[in-house]
């Protein structure tokens, strides 16, 4: 005999609970409407595997302190054919997050997948495994979305690429700022913080991430897309490392407490799939797309950075400091895994192995600096003591190990810094015996850097119009530097090259405005470390059908 959905219910979770998930009255739900206060932060997926996928979202107006909720899984867009469903439990020790680990699927599949509780329902959302075989990849990546500074534009523009397999976002996916602080007074009646002080409690980070997941453009492109998502910095403090922040004041309490605070809203309100830790979890984790890439994501923020050399945000400190074997980027542990992860990469055959890393990793020196130029050891010239170069020793074995080992095809997806560049990595750039591309002595790996989302950079300063001009001089590794415009990087992907391309939203002061333009691209041929400039922008893939808006 077979058993309908409600009798299934009301066996499972019992009359009173059933009661609540089915609604009022006696009737089966035959039609389900949808409910945007009780669903108000919208539903998310991520960390996409090639037979699972997390899928999320928040009950908002709880009105009991537990609720059941319904989720769905289809490959139907309207979902009028449920492959799987489960329910589970929120309760405020998650702030009412509902984060499922949907397991048994198809690879390289497009799911939709909504939530219910009752006969209120979320709007759908749109996800898609990893896949066994693929010829061709698309993704885009973001990083620093200061919501104070504007307006996500940026992942709107991004929600209407509906061929996407994947978006990455390299940290700052929120900032702890109070209200006010780095933001467009302009905007404040907008986009003022919540809540208004610094966050710095476990109650302060839900609040601003419950801010965040209320913006419109954020919420449709998690509809769209599985997200695969690493912490910088802002997710708790601004240059952060493992013992502090230059923002955290001992008077603002432990600095543990809010590291623990701070990386559990991150768990709850993100689909990620890593289980808590004390005080921090370790978020470093590797994903296949078939034989074309493996994305490996590092945290080189939060598990182990010794303090920054130096003091604030532009100042860099000893160079004894920066050259200390001694001090941490990564940590033993993570740098160990990276390295092996880097072997598996290679042994399995992948093609590209793209890395997920928060801050620059090739070298960078300071045009500005008097000692740059027959200064083969750096001395007094990086730019910034938080990149790679404040932890020289760190960035040499991991430099080594890809010369030594034949590690090709790698490719560094980084953020944090605000602005627009593309780097041929090299061991030495700046000695014309290592790196020489004229002569042949070319570069091991690529490094992209996108902009922000929103996030200040460069705007209004003396390095505005300068640094284009002056840091390619210095640094003749770099080939394309931006330091105003606010965007992502686009990544296509296939067996016999990379292309990367920066496109960048013209509006961000105002709402409701996605349109783009492409501002600068170059293709890499697999196996060369070379980016060749081109004006062509990337054809598009066939596109699954998108989340529908709304769902009835």
């Amino acid at each position: 005999m077979s058993v309908g959905r409600r009798e299934f219910i009301i066996a499972t979770l019992g009359s009173a609970a059933a009661a609540q998930l089915l609604g009022c009255g006696d009737d089966a739900v035959e039609k389900d409407s949808i409910d945007l206060k009780l669903f108000a932060h919208g539903v998310a997926s991520g960390d996409p595997l090639a037979d699972a996928v997390i899928v999320w979202t928040r009950v908002t107006e709880p009105g009991a302190p537990s609720v059941a909720v319904e989720w769905l899984l289809s490959k139907d867009p309207e979902l009028d054919s449920v492959l799987k469903s489960g329910l589970v439990t929120t309760t405020a020790d998650t702030d009412f997050t509902v984060k499922v680990d949907v397991t048994g699927l198809e690879a390289g599949t497009t799911y939709y997948y909504a939530f219910r509780v009752g006969k209120r329902r979320s709007l759908a959302g749109r996800t898609r495994t990893m896949p066994a075989v693929a010829e061709r990849a698309r993704i885009a990546f973001t990083s620093c979305a200061n919501y104070q500074n504007g307006y996500f534009n940026v992942y709107g523009a991004i929600a209407k690429r509906l061929d996407l397999d994947l978006w990455v976002h390299l940290g700052d996916y929120i900032y702890e700022y109070k209200a006010g602080e780095y933001a467009d007074p302009n905007l404040a009646a907008a986009r003022s913080h919540l809540p208004a002080n610094e966050a710095i409690s476990l109650q302060d980070y839900r609040t601003r991430y419950a801010q965040y997941r209320g913006d419109p453009d954020l919420q449709l492109l998690h509809r769209q897309h599985p997200l695969v998502v690493v912490w910088d910095d802002h997710e708790f403090a601004n240059n952060a490392y493992v013992d502090g922040a230059q923002n955290h004041d001992p008077s603002e309490g432990d600095w543990n407490d809010r590291k623990r605070a701070a990386s559990r809203a991150f768990l709850e309100w993100l689909p990620i799939r890593v289980a808590t830790a004390d005080p921090v979890p370790k978020i470093f984790r590797t994903f296949k797309f078939g034989s074309l890439f493996d994305l490996i994501m590092l945290d080189t923020r939060m598990i182990a950075r010794a303090k920054q050399a130096g003091d604030d945000d532009t100042s860099v400190g000893d160079p004894a400091v920066w050259r200390d074997p001694t001090r941490q980027l990564l940590g033993s542990e993570q740098e160990a895994w990276f390295l092996n992860e880097l072997a598996i990469s290679r042994e399995r055959g992948a093609r590209w192995r793209l890395v997920g890393n928060q801050v620059i990793i090739s070298q960078a020196r300071d045009p500005r600096s008097p000692t740059v130029m027959g200064d083969p050891n750096m001395t007094r010239s990086i730019l910034y003591s938080d990149f790679w170069d404040g932890y020289q020793p760190a960035r040499d074995r991991v430099f080594n190990y890809l010369l030594e080992g034949g590690v090709q095809n790698v490719v560094f997806l980084t953020g944090d810094i605000h602005t627009s560049w593309a780097f041929e990595v090299s061991k030495d750039p700046f000695d014309p015996a290592v790196y020489n591309p004229a002569e042949g002595r070319k570069a091991f790996a690529i490094e992209l850097v996108g902009p922000s989302v929103t996030s200040l950079a460069l705007e209004g300063t003396d390095l505005e119009t300068a640094a284009p001009a002056l840091l390619p001089t210095a640094n003749p590794h770099l080939k394309h530097i931006e330091v105003t415009r606010k965007g992502y990087v686009l990544v296509d992907l296939s067996q016999e090259r990379m292309q990367a391309e920066w496109w960048y939203v013209k509006q961000y002061k105002v709402p409701n405005d996605a349109a783009e333009e492409l501002a600068k691209a170059f293709t890499c041929q697999q196996s060369t470390a070379t980016l060749v400039a081109t004006t062509t922008a990337s054809p598009p893939k066939d596109a699954p059908t998108p989340a529908p808006t709304p769902l009835a």
